[in-house]
């Protein structure tokens, strides 16, 4: 059972239109080293990793709309497809977020295990901005909002990451992210130097990879696996407060990323840290939830 919940599936959706010609190399780099981290970190008992690179829809683009590396525990594999990202086209300003968040949630995500998707780009998605080529969203009817909320019932957490300084030049750029981040329950990180990406990362993960522990104890508490897990069964509020009690007297714990107020500037962004914190009923709710949506 601990096996299973040591799993994190990790899914890499990053622009390679022209714009990012600055980014991303540096966004390369970093992935890579978020990558081999995780991988050390002592919860994750397995690590998956997949990517999907966008660029936008013909005739706006007549390279790909998308490219799809499925999740695979082949990590110098996808490394290999990392490298290769190539920054170029995207014609106009607003590219094929919409589809590429759609191809992400298709992917072979396991059930058992915790998933993040870090969406990386320095433009909005179609259907967000005047003057759009597609005002009302893509021409293949994908929509960014249905996309983030459906990675929320799968239980897939979207951080999405804007490059600054392009990504402030459009009028709903940085909203859009924001939206999207916190349809899925995840974060927006507004970055100016791309060489904090992999601490922010790799925390965020430390934080899925924590949710996974606590899920376990409360397996343990009810004396079931989790195919076992009473998905129909009303959890009440005194039901909540008893198992954080169970978790708490266990001593476990979970680690997050220190927030920070929302309007500081970005550069800010390294005051982020992980710190330890105290299990309680909202991270108690959230485990259930996640433990039904696995169950069965």
């Amino acid at each position: 059972m601990s096996e299973k919940l040591g799993q994190l599936d990790l899914v890499f959706v990053v622009d390679n239109t022209g714009s990012m010609g600055p980014y991303i190399q540096n966004v390369k780099t970093k992935i890579l080293e978020i990558i081999r981290t995780i991988k050390k970190e002592e919860l994750c008992h397995r690590l998956r990793v997949g990517l999907v690179s966008y660029r936008d829809h013909p005739p706006e683009e007549s390279t790909y709309i998308t490219q799809k590396f499925e999740l695979s525990s082949d990590t110098a594999k996808i490394e290999q497809n990392v490298m290769q990202m190539d920054a170029s086209g995207g014609g106009d300003g607003p590219e094929a977020i919409s589809t590429a968040l759609q191809v992400m949630n298709k992917m072979e995500f396991l059930n058992e295990s915790a998933k993040i998707s870090v969406l990386i780009g320095d433009a909005p998605p179609h259907g967000v901005e005047s003057g759009d080529r597609w005002p009302k969203g893509t021409p293949d009817g994908a929509k960014w909002d249905t996309e983030a909320k459906n990675a929320f019932e799968k239980g897939i957490v979207i951080h999405t990451v804007g490059c600054f300084p392009e990504i402030t030049n459009y009028e709903n750029g940085v909203a859009t992210y924001e939206k999207i981040a916190g349809l899925s329950q995840g974060r927006f990180i507004p970055l100016e130097k791309a060489e904090l990406l992999v601490n922010i990362i790799t925390g965020l993960a430390v934080e899925e990879i924590d949710k996974i522990a606590i899920q376990k104890s409360i397996l343990e508490d009810l004396g079931v696996s989790m195919e076992d897990f009473p998905a129909n069964e009303e959890f009440t509020e005194a039901k909540i407060s008893e198992i954080v009690a169970k978790v708490q007297a266990k001593g476990v714990t979970k680690r997050a990323m220190a927030a920070r107020p929302s309007s500081a500037p970005a550069a800010r962004s390294e005051d982020l840290a992980v710190e330890a914190q105290e299990v309680d009923a909202a991270d108690i709710r959230e485990a259930v939830r996640q433990l039904k949506s696995k169950s069965g």
